[in-house]
């Protein structure tokens, strides 16, 4: 069996029954491979315990290797996605390194958060796990990520889950192959008057500041400005700035330094 995982980063529990049932050609059970290889092979050093029934690889004559971090996530839950910070770093746009890994999942699947190799993973919950998520191979496996549009969407709703105002700013500043038909549509299906002003605002300084967002059309803005109503809000709750009436937000002074070259 180690030499049919060997290529593994990250394993589960049923995978090795998989790989077991398909060396005996007979069917077994999840207590009978953990009892007969799984013990055996933690006990040699050749697996190294994540959480339950999830298991890093480090297989004879290799040097140990660093859990992956993606590949980790994508085992925690079947009906997932990874998001926010994480997915910035799939991407390859994060500003900085976090520890911190969202996984994506509806509240019947939640789990409880649990650190391994000094990265915490932890449950983000919402109600919808499909919509613009897309499957990709990454090292051989499947992966379910958020498309950049939804990553968008999602770091400048919570910005906090992605690293802070400024680490959102200066990611998405370099987040690239961005369809803003469809952010601007998918941002105006979710209703939500706190995540619109916060979209055109953002979308208006990246425009200004990236090449990757010069050719955003105004019209595209335009359609999120007119859907504005309601009350002036704050940008950063509590934080005194000042009024952008456009978007009828109180932005804190300063707020546009956090991008690169200002």
């Amino acid at each position: 069996m180690l030499e049919e995982i060997a290529e593994r980063n990250v394993v589960t529990l049923d995978e090795m029954k998989d790989v077991v049932e398909g060396i005996q050609n007979q069917a077994t059970d999840n207590n009978y491979v953990y009892r007969k290889f799984v013990y055996s092979l933690l006990k040699k050093g050749y697996l190294r315990r994540i959480r339950r029934s999830l298991y890093h690889v480090t297989p004879p004559g290799k040097q140990i290797s660093q859990a992956d971090r993606t590949l980790i996530a994508s085992r925690i839950r079947k009906d997932y996605y990874i998001g926010f910070h994480a997915a910035l770093e799939f991407y390859g746009k994060a500003y900085s390194y976090s520890n911190k890994v969202h996984i994506c999942v509806r509240p019947q699947n939640r789990f409880d958060q649990f650190t391994y190799d000094n990265a915490i993973y932890t449950p983000y919950i919402t109600e919808d796990t499909a919509t613009h998520v897309k499957e990709h191979i990454y090292r051989g496996e499947t992966v379910r990520v958020c498309t950049k549009e939804r990553l968008y969407v999602e770091c400048v709703k919570h910005p906090g889950k992605a690293g802070g105002w400024e680490e959102v700013l200066k990611s998405l500043e370099d987040l690239g192959g961005i369809d803003f038909d469809i952010l601007v549509e998918y941002t105006i299906q979710l209703d939500s008057q706190a995540l619109l002003r916060r979209m055109g605002l953002t979308l208006e300084l990246l425009q200004d500041s990236s090449v990757f967002y010069q050719h955003l059309d105004e019209k595209d803005i335009q359609g999120l400005s007119t859907r504005v109503t309601g009350k002036n809000q704050y940008l950063v709750q509590g934080a005194k700035g000042t009024l952008n009436k456009r978007w009828r937000l109180y932005v804190p002074d300063g707020f546009k330094e956090h991008l690169r070259g200002i």
